[in-house]
């Protein structure tokens, strides 16, 4: 007589579709990476980044920059408007037009920087202008950066259009802004018998990257 010995239960094997299927999820879930990835903590590389300004009148253009800034950047890429955050402090001691009287000036009796020592932006939202979506290396996109200016004790609310660039481990963005030197209660420079226009043109190209 022969005897049978069961090797137990047999494994029931998945339908055709339904490995098919498991693998399609697999192969989609290893593609998006975690699912809570940490946002990147960036800093401003100052050898790579440039702030300037402008303030003008009629027939006259002063040219302006300013040496002295940091700043830091949060962003996770595969969600940029998800809790990204842009912080800029800027010396106001470094500002300069090229010209050391009016320089002075524009330090003492404009900025009054003894007083108040630092420029500051804090962003409250980043909003994409273009098809939402993740930042990819070697795709500009337009965004909207909003949030507060902190300049001569005073702070507004500002909107700001940049352009950014990621590569995969830095990111970019160039822009320009402009705002009335009234709203801060800055006096309207003068200079001789020249008297500027209450506005001032702000343009930069920021650079940030992971501290080294």
């Amino acid at each position: 007589m022969t005897t049978c010995v069961s090797s137990g239960p047999r494994r029931r094997r998945r339908p055709p579709a339904l490995r098919l299927l498991a693998a399609a999820l697999s192969a989609a879930a290893a593609a998006a990476g975690p699912a809570n990835a940490e946002p990147l903590s960036l800093h401003l590389d100052p050898a790579l980044s440039s702030l300037a300004f402008t303030v003008s009148r009629p027939g006259e253009t002063v040219e302006g920059k300013a040496p002295a800034f940091s700043g830091e950047l949060r962003v996770d890429p595969e969600h940029p408007e998800q809790g990204a955050s842009v912080l800029l402090r800027v010396e106001a001691a470094s500002l300069e037009t090229g010209n050391g009287i009016r320089d002075r000036t524009m330090r003492k009796s404009h900025l009054e920087v003894g007083t108040f020592p630092q420029i500051v932006f804090q962003s409250t939202a980043v909003l994409l202008q273009d098809t939402p979506g993740p930042l990819r290396p070697g795709t500009p996109r337009q965004a909207t950066v909003e949030g507060r200016l902190d300049l001569h004790g005073v702070a507004r609310t500002i909107r700001i259009p940049v352009l950014l660039r990621y590569d995969g481990a830095s990111l970019a963005a160039d822009g320009e802004v402009a705002f009335a030197l009234s709203d801060h209660k800055i006096a309207i420079p003068r200079f001789l018998w020249m008297v500027l226009d209450d506005k001032v043109t702000v343009r930069f190209h920021v650079v940030t990257g992971k501290a080294g």
